[in-house]
């Protein structure tokens, strides 16, 4: 931690103090700092190979649930403690708020807002990630999670690895925009905002990274969004992956392998009319050619043209599979808007646009055409093609 309190409580803060390390070294030999949380006694470190910081006394436990700090994240809380000083904010390093008993790495307030900001620069639990967000909201606190640069992995391109933990600080602050993650890297003093995130697993996800210096970037310009447009490129090269066997399936894989194999039908010349990457897709963890095969398979192969069905069986029906553990369900505690219900109603959406549905009420739907069987996987890469760019014209 950066900042302590004297035994007359006094707020020593390492980040405002502008002192040479033998005007520290006094200070400590003449004063006892304390914890602001649970008010045990902290040492200030000096080294030289760690960021100077105040540490608990060893076998000491805090109240607060702010895990070790490294030299990484104590430097990150530093640099935007000082870029939100410079642009004349008001500020607070570290603040610990009695009243919910958390303390935010930083805390700034303007004439409409006061903002928790956390600096996350290690994995927490997403128990830990929820209580603390949930406590910010229900205390009219808006909490701003910026994930560490340290945390971020890129695969290819514009492929990066989320993870469940990384989709915890997916966000649309102040915006009805696609999910985007904010993340931070002190080495570099640059921001990198992974936009229009596209999830095509469980772990990878396509995206539109932007990268900005700390100095040409303000608060306010900080959640700016760009108009989203999906990468035609890996999105097809997504679906092409999709449909390569595998020796090691998921069980969400194995359980439309089985639905296929009972009717004679390869898993991997699912239709092209399944993985489109509908409003809301991120809120279902499993991807979307899986889930959305088996709804053509259950509710649209089965039935006759002309025949009905009522959206809220197809909503009951998938629930059912998410209690199982088959179609798994992200958690995203910072998106004000959207369901895993949504990105269903907006997959039927879908399947009017091209022709297979039709409905009046979007409640009731009628089967109106049948879904083209896939002959060959040259066959299918070209229809994935022509689907996908059917759904860009509906955007």
């Amino acid at each position: 931690m950066l900042v302590a309190l004297t035994e007359n409580d006094n707020i020593i803060s390492l980040a405002s103090l502008r002192l040479e390390k033998e005007e520290l070294l006094q200070l400590r030999h003449e004063c006892t700092f304390l914890c602001p949380a649970c008010r045990n006694e902290v040492i200030l470190k000096l080294g030289t190979k760690q960021a100077w910081h105040f540490a608990h006394k060893s076998k000491q436990s805090c109240t607060d649930e702010l895990e070790g700090e490294s030299p990484y994240h104590i430097e990150g809380k530093k640099l935007l403690f000082e870029w939100l000083q410079k642009q004349k904010l008001d500020v607070r390093l570290e603040p610990y708020l009695q009243d919910i008993k958390q303390r935010p790495d930083l805390l700034v307030t303007t004439t409409k807002q006061t903002y928790a900001i956390e600096f996350q620069c290690a994995k927490i639990s997403p128990q830990l990630f929820n209580k603390r967000t949930f406590t910010y909201q229900k205390n009219n606190l808006i909490p701003i999670w910026i994930l560490g640069g340290n945390q971020l992995k890129r695969q290819h391109r514009n492929i990066y690895r989320l993870t469940s933990f990384h989709w915890l600080f997916s966000n649309n602050y102040f915006t009805k925009s696609p999910p985007q993650i904010l993340s931070f890297c002190p080495l570099n003093k640059t921001f990198i905002n992974l936009k229009n995130l596209t999830a095509i697993s469980s772990n990878n996800s396509i995206t539109s990274p932007s990268y900005i210096s700390l100095k040409d970037l303000s608060l306010q310009k900080l959640f700016d969004f760009d108009k989203p447009f999906p990468d035609i490129g890996a999105w097809l090269e997504a679906k092409k992956l999709w449909r390569k066997q595998r020796l090691h399936l998921s069980q969400s894989q194995q359980f439309l392998r089985r639905l296929y194999y009972e009717k004679g039908q390869s898993l991997w010349l699912f239709p092209s009319e399944a993985g489109i990457p509908v409003s809301f897709h991120y809120f279902i963890e499993t991807p979307t050619y899986i889930w959305q095969s088996w709804l053509l398979e259950i509710f649209i192969n089965t039935k006759k043209i002309g025949d009905t069905f009522h959206c809220t069986l197809v909503r009951r029906a998938f629930y059912t599979l998410v209690k199982k553990g088959i179609f798994p369900l992200r958690m995203l505690p910072l998106l004000e808007n959207g369901s895993y219900f949504l990105a269903i109603d907006g997959y039927l959406k879908f399947l009017c646009h091209v022709g297979i549905l039709t409905t009046r009420d979007q409640v009731i739907y009628e089967k109106t055409a049948e879904i083209p069987t896939q002959k060959n996987l040259a066959q299918a890469i070209i229809n994935d093609r022509y689907l996908f760019l059917r759904y860009l014209r509906m955007k």
